[in-house]
């Protein structure tokens, strides 16, 4: 028998109106040992590019800290997770590619490069981006050139997001947006009403009242959009005209079917502002966040 709590691993996901963490142990597939949530206060995150987000930092650390408590409480958490994931609102983050032309690059020259990619969409100088990247290979649907796909933010702020994880002396080993969770959620068939990913899903994901969108073709993300404000769920379905129109014209594909990830209102009022023949499906943000812990 191994040492009690081997292999656990955390999972703290921050929005605009609460906090959540999930407790989990395994490799590969997670099994939920504690899920909880813990409201904030009105104000208390802000959503954005720019620091500080924390507008009451205190009430943040004091919620996490509550959730830790009860883990604890049920028996969990006795040490420090293997791993700890941390999911942020969309709005801090920025997405974008560029064609690569010749050799894979090295990963010195990829993080320049993932930065350089992001240059003009976030308001700092590029040394102050934190960035992330992959390389996406050449499709039938693509330009003949492979593309390198940079995902990332404001290095001060996401310092800012990990600071509170850091006051438990814990260490963030993986930082994404919900919406890129909830995707990887759906595709690994975490959904509530589905055997099989659709090839080209938009996901919407309401993290506690940041919305963030993500639309996944061939497993792989391709566009990503954000609000700085909450949009209540029977409002969504007005988000969707636009968002088609840009993925038919822009990115020459479709929309095949939306995933709704959030609180069940939130869900129920969304799925009720869809057209009728939309294919839908559903995810808990419990299953966001199992899914930022599996491999």
């Amino acid at each position: 028998m191994g040492w009690f709590g081997k292999n656990e691993k955390a999972a703290i996901g921050i929005g605009a109106h609460g906090v959540r963490l999930l407790v989990g142990r395994g490799n590969g597939t997670i099994d939920v040992l504690y899920a909880g949530r813990a409201p904030l206060p009105e104000g208390a995150v802000r959503i954005g590019l720019r620091g500080p987000i924390f507008d009451d930092r205190a009430a943040v650390s004091a919620a996490l800290r509550g959730l830790v408590e009860n883990a604890r409480a049920e028996g969990h958490l006795k040490r420090t997770p293997d791993l700890v994931a941390l999911l942020a609102a969309d709005g801090t983050f920025k997405m974008a590619s560029a064609p690569i032309e010749g050799d894979s690059p090295k990963r010195a020259d990829g993080d320049r490069m993932s930065r350089w990619i992001l240059r003009d969409l976030l308001p700092v100088d590029e040394s102050e981006i934190r960035a992330d990247w992959t390389l996406r290979p050449a499709g039938e649907e693509e330009a003949a050139n492979a593309h390198l796909l940079s995902l990332g933010g404001v290095d001060a702020v996401l310092s800012e997001y990990e600071s509170v994880s850091e006051e438990l002396g814990w260490t963030i080993g993986r930082l994404l947006p919900w919406s890129f969770a909830a995707g990887a959620a759906f595709q690994t068939g975490s959904d509530e009403n589905s055997t099989q990913a659709p090839d080209r899903t938009l996901v919407f994901c309401d993290a506690d009242g940041a919305l963030g969108a993500l639309l996944e073709s061939g497993g792989r993300p391709a566009l990503h959009r954000s609000w700085r404000s909450a949009i209540s769920g029977d409002l969504l379905g007005a988000e969707l005209p636009a968002l088609r129109r840009y993925v038919n014209d822009r990115l020459e594909t479709s929309i095949d079917a939306i995933c709704l990830c959030g609180e069940a209102d939130w869900v129920a009022a969304a799925s009720g502002s869809m057209e009728s023949d939309t294919v839908l499906h559903t995810l808990t943000p419990e299953a966001a966040l199992r899914a930022a812990l599996e491999d």
